[in-house]
């Protein structure tokens, strides 16, 4: 049970049962075979997408919250476990599913010779473009202000406490910006 309950082993599982998964609605593996590298980026794109909205929203919805609870909880544990362990390693996962979103994006629009038009939001391309503009603002946000904002909330930088407050608002900002552009981002993201 070890290896099923390490993260390895949930990744590597999840692709394999992809990949059976995918084989046995082709009918065959001749037919599987011949996935296009496109199919198989926008899949992945989707993926990472699911990994770094579903991060933002726990960061926003559970951990954030959660953390103010137990800084005003004065008999209770405090947030230590969760800013010395928990918050480092979900910040990790939400930095690199926001890169990779944000990368394989770009990737299937090059791949499509439509990066420019999106981006300047050209006739049949405003819906994309919009996602890609939302998308690039809110990775941009998380390397930008959140992650900075972050290190010095969490200890990692030294901040003296009226920066470690300013770190707080600006980092909170970006990240509720975050979640607003999620929604409609998510929308792009599947009509086009």
């Amino acid at each position: 049970m070890g290896f099923i309950n390490s993260v390895k082993g949930k990744i590597l599982i999840g692709f394999i049962l992809a990949i059976i998964v995918y084989v046995g609605f082709m009918g065959n593996v001749a037919e599987a075979q011949n996935m296009s590298h496109y199919g198989a980026t926008v899949w992945l794109h989707v993926l990472a997408g699911i990994v770094w909205i579903g991060l933002l929203y726990y960061f926003n919805f559970v951990q954030v919250p959660g953390m103010g609870q137990a800084l005003a909880d004065t008999d209770g544990p405090g947030p230590a476990a969760i800013g010395k362990y928990i918050a480092p390693r979900a910040l990790l996962w939400f930095r690199m599913a926001a890169a990779t979103t944000l990368l394989l994006g770009l990737l299937l629009l090059g791949t499509t010779g439509s990066i420019g038009s999106a981006f300047m939001l050209e006739p049949g391309f405003q819906v994309i473009g919009l996602g890609a503009w939302m998308g690039t603002i809110m990775a941009f946000n998380v390397w930008f202000i959140i992650w900075p904002n972050q290190q010095k909330i969490l200890g990692m930088k030294s901040a003296s406490a009226e920066e470690i407050a300013t770190a707080k608002k600006n980092a909170a900002l970006a990240s509720s910006i975050n979640v607003i552009l999620s929604v409609p981002m998510l929308l792009t993201m599947i009509a086009w």
